[in-house]
């Protein structure tokens, strides 16, 4: 086992990293963290990949994660960038921020971290908000606060964020200087089919989050500003009481109580904010609400999705008002493409990888009719 640190950090937050340690553990390398806060122990583990390339220059960058995923650890890995994957899991709500920045202290000081970037979802990302000047950007998901200048940062949410208990805050004023922020329409946060009536609203947020992981790092090694944000402002909701939702039978009915949601069009699909090619040229309604089937069983946190019909015949069979895919698309070879228009005009946007628009088109190439 390698020391690399043994530090004590006092401050307002009477936080207290008393060791970091690495061990060799496969191709990465494992890390344990011990410190108190506020006289009380804590102790995280994670995990530590290094690039397989240095990176340009000589600056050493790292990105942490509090959330195991596979959405942009390559990418970052790729681009130079070390991965820091911390276990947050057994942390108190309260104790996340001083934690993070001991251990961002320690990354500065002990490992000549240069660039701190951060990728966090709901609370996790809020705890990165409140300990932004830590941090050189941040990439947040479904958060609750942003960082303040200079930290920058790139926000995004789902259209799961309106439907849930407690629904997404509401902004009336454009992101400020040092941000962006995107609504992911029609995606959601869980794919996960437990106990859902409806079919399940699978749709992929990883290649957003590729495309403005990409342009965080841009913008933050190399002051290249992002793309605009495509968020939601006041007039792009309305009561949710008041959307027209297309008359299908498999559809679940929305949940009640009183809150605002992002306009639809008479296929119940969102018009506002970042549509990505699959919501663009859709094969079927994309929402972000379901229902349980055992209302005694575990909650239905996924989306619902329904398809549309192969032809005219198909959705008049089962009185669905919606346009079948041939009656919107003609034929297979003129929906690919349209894709690839769609999927390229993204790609120049910098909202959209190349790769990830060739995974779009030879997706559109299995389309069900």
């Amino acid at each position: 086992m390698t020391l690399l640190a043994s530090l004590a950090f006092a401050g307002a937050a009477q936080a207290e990293l008393l060791k970091f340690e690495t061990r060799p553990n496969g191709a990465d390398e494992a890390v344990s963290a011990t410190g108190k806060l506020d006289g009380e122990s804590y102790e995280i583990v994670g995990t530590l990949s290094k690039p397989a390339q240095p990176p340009t220059g000589g600056a050493k960058s790292i990105l942490i994660e509090t959330q195991p995923s596979e959405n942009v650890k390559p990418l970052a890995l790729e681009r130079g960038l070390a991965v820091l994957t911390l276990d947050f899991a057994k942390l108190a709500a309260k104790a996340k921020e001083p934690v993070l920045r001991d251990i961002l202290g320690h990354l500065r000081g002990a490992l000549k971290m240069k660039r701190i970037l951060g990728r966090a979802q709901g609370t996790d990302a809020d705890a990165m908000s409140d300990a932004g000047s830590a941090f050189d950007g941040l990439l947040l998901e479904d958060a609750a606060r942003e960082p303040a200048a200079p930290t920058r940062f790139i926000a995004s949410w789902g259209a799961d964020a309106y439907w849930r208990e407690t629904p997404h805050i509401e902004f009336t004023k454009n992101a400020p200087l040092n941000g962006r922020r995107f609504y992911l329409a029609g995606l959601v946060s869980s794919t996960s089919a437990t106990n859902c009536v409806a079919p399940i609203n699978a749709r992929a947020s990883a290649p957003a989050q590729r495309a403005l992981f990409v342009a965080l790092d841009e913008w933050t090694v190399k002051g290249v500003a992002p793309p605009a944000s495509r968020a939601p402002l006041d007039a792009d909701l309305t009561p949710a009481q008041e959307l027209k939702w297309p008359k299908v039978p498999t559809l679940p009915p929305p949940p009640e109580g009183p809150r605002r949601a992002p306009k639809i069009d008479a296929d119940g699909n969102e018009i506002v904010g970042l549509r990505m090619p699959d919501l663009a040229l859709p094969v079927a309604s994309f929402a972000g609400f379901n229902a349980q089937k055992d209302k005694k069983g575990p909650r239905c946190a996924a989306g619902a999705a329904i398809p549309f019909a192969a032809t005219r015949a198909d959705r008049e069979k089962n009185a669905d008002p919606r346009f079948s895919l041939v009656e919107r698309y003609g034929s297979r070879a003129y929906f690919v493409a349209t894709m690839r228009v769609v999927a390229d005009k993204l790609v120049k946007e910098r909202l959209l990888l190349q790769k990830d628009a060739d995974a779009y088109v030879a997706t559109a190439r299995s389309a069900p009719f």
